[in-house]
């Protein structure tokens, strides 16, 4: 008896990027809102195209990527990314997207998402992203 092998056809990374207790979705003409994502090219590290997508889409520098983990949804590996960014900091559109914003956590609903977005939603993100963030991002300064 032969098994064959499941094997993903393709790969992208998907940039939880938070500031306080909000996410970024970003949005195509036309389209629900995801978050920030981009295919894998082929021999390229998840953490070098997570940058360029990043920069590509929204004109955003980031020196804190943390992969929090590999989630297969239908058949694309989603390379899961984090970054915190710092209130005030300067967003500028590009490649297709036509309008971003931050929302809270408990604000997002699986009806406003694109598909990919909500079954990455449905994973329970905020849990993965909150029980990844520094120590000193999660403490409680009296």
């Amino acid at each position: 008896m032969s098994v064959i092998k499941h094997r993903p056809a393709g790969a992208k990374v998907t940039i939880i990027c938070t500031r306080n207790d909000q996410v970024l979705l970003v949005r195509r003409k036309g389209a629900k809102w995801k978050f920030p994502n981009g295919l894998l090219e082929r021999g390229e590290a998840p953490t070098v195209a997570a940058a360029r997508e990043l920069w590509k889409a929204l004109s955003l520098h980031c020196s804190g990527l943390h992969l929090v983990g590999i989630i297969e949804i239908g058949n694309v590996l989603h390379h899961i990314f984090t970054t915190d960014f710092a209130d005030g900091c300067s967003v500028a559109l590009g490649r297709g997207i036509v309008a971003c914003k931050w929302i809270g956590w408990e604000d997002l609903s699986s009806t406003m998402l694109k598909p990919t977005a909500a079954a990455l939603l449905s994973r329970d993100l905020s849990a993965l992203v909150h029980r990844y963030e520094p120590a000193e991002l999660t403490s409680n300064t009296n």
